[in-house]
């Protein structure tokens, strides 16, 4: 599968009202700090540049190693945004942040990764792809867990 990705990355912009930052989003990641605090990270970090592309501030992490975006992860984004613990904006931040993040990766030659690879890629490209909706995101929970894919464009 082609990606083709609608984002662009944007590091430390002083543009930009705020920045997505790689360490609060692992510290999520890792249950250290609630999804009320990782979206206020969120909130103005991504700016729309014209009607299907859009930038996005990141600070990224200062480290040599990199940290592996596993099921419970994705798991974690999905269900907290079905409860409204983060907002729409605040995924599709998470996706295009995590697409051209040099510390976060998923082994996309397994089953599992290539998940993981699709779904981050779908919540990235709403505009070419699937939108944000509840029962996409149950979709793509399921997805998550199954492997069976049954999104469809609607």
């Amino acid at each position: 599968m082609a990606l083709f990705a609608t984002s662009v990355i944007q590091t430390r912009c002083k543009t930009f009202d705020q920045t997505m930052t790689e360490s609060i989003l692992k510290e999520y990641f890792e249950n250290k700090i609630s999804s009320e605090f990782l979206s206020a990270d969120l909130n103005g970090s991504i700016k729309k540049l014209t009607y299907d592309t859009s930038e996005i501030s990141v600070v990224e992490m200062e480290s040599d190693s990199e940290y592996e975006v596993e099921p419970q992860h994705v798991n974690k984004i999905l269900t907290d945004t079905l409860n409204g613990n983060l907002t729409f904006d605040n995924l599709k931040t998470i996706a295009s942040g995590l697409m051209f993040s040099e510390y976060f990766t998923w082994d996309s030659e397994t089953e599992i990764g290539e998940r993981i690879a699709n779904i981050i890629f779908e919540l990235d490209n709403t505009g070419i792809g699937f939108p944000i909706t509840t029962e996409n995101l149950k979709l793509w929970k399921e997805y998550l867990e199954s492997g069976i894919h049954k999104l469809n464009r609607k």
